[in-house]
């Protein structure tokens, strides 16, 4: 829990803000938050935002008197904040989706001997709202809670794809393709591929579409009553480590505990 006087802090520099300062804020978070781990630099903020330099320097200045920006003394990059983070982790905490699912997850992960995944959208974004591990020693995937990026580019992502109507899934992609495309090694041929791999199957076909083409990737929908995704389930593997029937067996372990955590979520709904 924040202390008393930091949350005072965050309230006197809220409140100094005028809204159009608070717009700018919560673009150059988003902007930040969708870049590299290693920070962005203050020339990228200008171009991906189209704000003049002297209101950037001035928004980041109140952001980092926050704690909700910082930059990095030696290459003068800027990132998130632990003060932005630990709101994040306590938002994530409270997230239904999660507290519902966080048991079976961590099951699940055990099972499958590897690294599950939740994520949930946010507009024209997937945050990871849950990451559980196996005792395995060997976990592939670098993801985290709370990292953030364009909809789209995860197993989780094309689990949901796969359970959305194709016009809103058409529009997404249409929205966030130039976004895709900063994504180091993203193949959009390979992505359309898998899409439509994804589509026939009804649940997530992560298909070397990124990285380093050696990683593969199941995912699934958690899905409201009328089916439709609310959280996608997530996990990678090695290409090539597991043979057809245990990559059956895989998904068929996802998707059961997909609809476990469905039931669970929408009955703890019914019953307020």
């Amino acid at each position: 829990m924040m202390k008393r006087e930091s949350m005072n802090k965050i309230k006197t520099n809220i409140t100094s803000l005028p809204s159009g300062s608070l717009n700018r804020a919560t673009i150059l978070l988003n902007v930040i938050a969708s870049g590299s781990r290693k920070g962005m630099s203050l020339s990228k903020l200008v171009s991906r935002t189209g704000l003049p330099r002297p209101t950037i320097h001035r928004v980041l200045n109140t952001l980092m008197s926050l704690g909700w920006v910082e930059r990095n003394e030696q290459t003068s990059r800027f990132n998130l904040g632990l003060d932005l983070a630990a709101l994040g982790y306590s938002a994530m905490s409270h997230h239904p989706v999660e507290r519902v699912a966080s048991t079976e997850l961590a099951t699940l992960a055990n099972k499958l001997n590897q690294i599950v995944y939740l994520g949930i959208r946010s507009g024209l974004d997937m945050v990871c709202v849950g990451r559980y591990e196996s005792e395995s020693e060997i976990l592939v995937g670098k993801g985290w809670v709370g990292m953030r990026g364009p909809f789209g580019m995860t197993p989780a992502c094309l689990g949901m794809f796969a359970c959305m109507p194709k016009e809103e899934v058409d529009e997404i992609i249409q929205l966030n393709i130039s976004r895709y495309h900063r994504i180091e090694g993203f193949d959009e041929k390979r992505f359309y591929e898998t899409l439509a791999k994804s589509f026939k199957a009804g649940s997530g076909i992560y298909d070397n579409i990124l990285l380093d083409r050696t990683t593969s990737g199941f995912g699934v929908a958690v899905c409201d009553p009328a089916g439709y995704p609310v959280a996608g389930i997530g996990t990678t593997y090695i290409t090539g480590m597991l043979n057809k029937s245990q990559q059956q067996h895989h998904l068929e372990l996802m998707q059961q505990a997909a609809v476990d955590i469905s039931k669970r979520l929408f009955v703890a709904d019914e019953g307020g």
